[in-house]
């Protein structure tokens, strides 16, 4: 049986990673999305097992320690990682799996696993401040998130700007029409599939 192919969605923080893999997902029922685990708290709308492993600093400290992670790393206070077995165990079988990961994980992948199609999501050019400021303030399960951490998200979208170059493809989410990303990340897919 052949192997099955490894998609990163990454990129800038704020940027719609989530809304649009859902999206792509959705047009590939049969892909498996890798579960992370995180150590930060449920938001409102969020399943433990679905959307994430909701574990606490300790247990995230030993599945490190086990070797349990594919990759891992600390995001705005936060620890994520991706359990191993679950993505291998896919990909052994066949089956196409996607990832939605910071960019902080995406080197210690490609290290692993060359083989694996990176996608980095960015907002339009100049937008940033703008865009992370509309999408925070606008999403009810954010609706604690203070000035300070949304200065952070800016900062952090920024930085990760700078990630571009180490992955195979960008892809623009423009404003209001994120159906032109997903379209545009369905026909990367449908290059490797």
């Amino acid at each position: 049986m052949p192997q099955g192919k490894l998609f990163i969605l990454s990129g800038q923080s704020g940027v719609g990673k989530n809304t649009i893999l859902k999206e792509v997902i959705k047009n590939h029922t049969d892909f498996h999305r890798a579960v992370t685990c995180t150590t930060r708290g449920c938001r409102e709308g969020e399943i433990d097992g679905k959307d994430h492993f909701f574990i606490n600093e300790d247990e995230f400290d030993k599945k490190i320690k086990d070797g349990y992670f594919l990759e891992c790393a600390k995001v705005h206070h936060w620890h994520y990682g991706t359990p191993l077995k679950q993505v291998t165990d896919a990909l052994e079988s066949g089956q196409n799996v996607f990832m939605e990961i910071d960019v902080q994980g995406v080197a210690q992948i490609k290290e692993k696993m060359p083989e694996t199609i990176s996608i980095f999501i960015k907002f339009e050019d100049g937008k940033v401040e703008e865009l992370i400021r509309k999408r925070i303030l606008n999403d009810p399960s954010r609706k604690n998130v203070t000035e300070d951490e949304i200065l952070k998200r800016i900062e952090s979208a920024r930085k990760e700007e700078k990630y571009i170059k180490d992955y195979d493809f960008t892809v623009t989410n423009p404003e209001g029409h994120p159906e032109q990303a997903i379209a545009e990340i369905a026909k990367i897919i449908a290059r490797y599939i």
